[in-house]
């Protein structure tokens, strides 16, 4: 029980951050989409899915190594730290040139390369990402969560002040660049009573973290290219109107990421000190992520995939309809993403980082092959069908089940589906009858997947407990 109230208690503030956050950035981009239109978002999109690719080259794994590390030896955060912003400085620089030497040679129109050079200039402050780091380690995430909160509202006024003006898309990526700045300056000046960087280069340092981080840099590569691949490749098959609908599609199940990026914030370093400390603790740890996770993300995915038409109608208007499959499809993909961002930490903490990268090398390839064989004929369907196999195998739920380092996460992970699953079948045939009543549809719905859970123990004392414990006001 120690262990569990440990979780909920350095889980509540981020969760309660990351949702107003995300909420926030949900509503930037839903207002950004619904005044750019389909064609122009999706430029939008392209510009920043285009790179993605190259913000992996600015960390190359370093900063969940770093997590680790320091979580195990809070001595070590100067000199790491320090020796890690310079690293991160030289690939940032490395990452800017290369991202606008190749889009040079590419065949898009000037104005979307133009678009790319000013937005590549983030490239440039990548590093002050290293200085939230020590709040996680800390267990003080309302530090930089406030940070980003403010800066998120920030940028909601000014777009919103855009769109009065009927700005072209030049100034929408103006704004996110001009953002970067405060939010670098606060959140550097708030890890000042944490950690003091240590600027002094260490070769010691420098080849222990390639060496260790080299795998995630892999794994995050293969990531990047199943999770935004599919959005190259239909700006260049399909055009930019396509890749909106598809951007408009894939936003909403992304929105529902926060959850258990909020939880696995706190969870992480937990996992990182209890493989030294207490392997029962770990396993405990783990068994509550996946239960959780899984029990809040499947019943959304399956009213979502019948509300998909009313959904998209009603947050995007009625012109983004065309949205309306892809959703249905992608919001099963989140189910695996919250899976696989449970295994992928858990891996990383017990130091088998290497294994997730067996994962995601298959989950990017099958994800590029399908998308060259489905796009064309299905356009976003065919995206979204190619997305949600490649999540599944990277996730490890197949693969991870015939390796011996895997199997056991794995056999815990798929035990934790079957509850939500059975509860969420039931609740599916309630929001299917009364769809066409939207709040009754979802609220209905809430109450059926929760009552039958009590009804099936697939919730019990210690989960109520649990609640209890990340809401409470005293966190000592």
């Amino acid at each position: 029980m120690d262990t569990v109230r440990r979780v909920a208690k350095n889980t509540g503030v981020v969760i309660a951050g990351k949702i107003i956050s995300g909420a926030i950035a949900l509503v930037t981009v839903i207002f950004l989409a619904r005044y750019l239109g389909a064609s122009n978002f999706g430029t939008y999109s392209f510009i920043f899915a285009y790179l993605g690719f190259f913000v992996i080259i600015t960390d190359l794994g370093i900063s969940l190594i770093l997590i680790r590390e320091i979580s195990r030896d809070r001595a070590k955060a100067d000199s790491f730290i320090g020796n890690a912003i310079i690293i991160k400085i030289i690939l940032s620089l490395f990452a800017l040139s290369l991202a606008c030497l190749i889009i040079s040679f590419l065949h898009y129109p000037f104005n979307t390369k133009l678009l790319i050079y000013i937005a590549s200039l983030s490239f440039l402050l990548s590093f002050r990402s290293l200085y939230g780091l020590i709040f996680q380690v800390n267990l003080r995430m309302e530090y930089p969560l406030l940070v980003n909160i403010v800066m998120n509202l920030l940028r909601l006024v000014l777009f919103l002040f855009l769109i009065f003006l009927k700005a072209p898309l030049f100034w929408f990526i103006i704004v996110v660049l001009i953002n970067i700045f405060p939010e670098f300056l606060l959140i550097r000046h708030l890890s000042r009573r944490f950690v003091r960087p240590k600027f002094e280069m260490n070769l010691g340092i420098w080849k222990y973290l390639f060496k260790e981080s080299w795998p995630l840099a892999l794994t995050a590569g293969f990531i990047m290219i199943y999770h935004r691949i599919d959005q190259l490749m239909l700006f260049q098959m399909k055009g930019a109107e396509a890749v909106g609908y598809y951007s408009a599609a894939v936003g909403l199940p992304e929105a529902l990421v926060i959850f258990p990026s909020a939880f696995m914030t706190s969870v992480f370093p937990l996992m990182s000190q209890y493989f030294q400390t207490s392997r029962q603790s770990l396993v405990q740890v783990y068994t509550l992520s996946f239960k959780y996770m899984l029990m809040f993300i499947i019943p959304i995915a399956v009213g979502t995939t019948l509300l998909s038409k009313s959904l998209i109608s009603l947050i995007y208007g009625e012109s983004f309809l065309p949205s309306a499959p892809a959703l249905s499809i992608l919001i099963w993909a989140e189910v695996f993403v919250f899976y696989g961002l449970i295994h992928y930490e858990i891996l990383i903490s017990t130091n088998k980082q290497r294994v997730y990268l067996l994962f995601t090398s298959i989950g990017a390839v099958v994800n590029v092959i399908l998308n060259l064989i489905l796009i064309p004929r299905y356009g976003i369907v065919g995206a979204s069908i190619a997305t949600l196999i490649s999540y599944v195998l990277s996730a490890g739920l197949i693969i991870g089940h015939l390796l011996p380092d895997t199997r056991r996460y794995n056999v815990a992970g798929c035990q934790a589906m079957l509850k939500p699953l059975v509860a969420s079948i039931l609740m599916g045939i309630y929001v299917y009858h009364i769809r066409s009543h939207l709040a009754l549809a979802i609220i209905g719905g809430a109450i059926i997947f929760i009552l039958t859970m009590f009804l099936i123990r697939g919730i019990n004392q210690q989960d109520i407990q649990f609640a209890k414990a990340i809401f409470r006001k005293e966190n000592t």
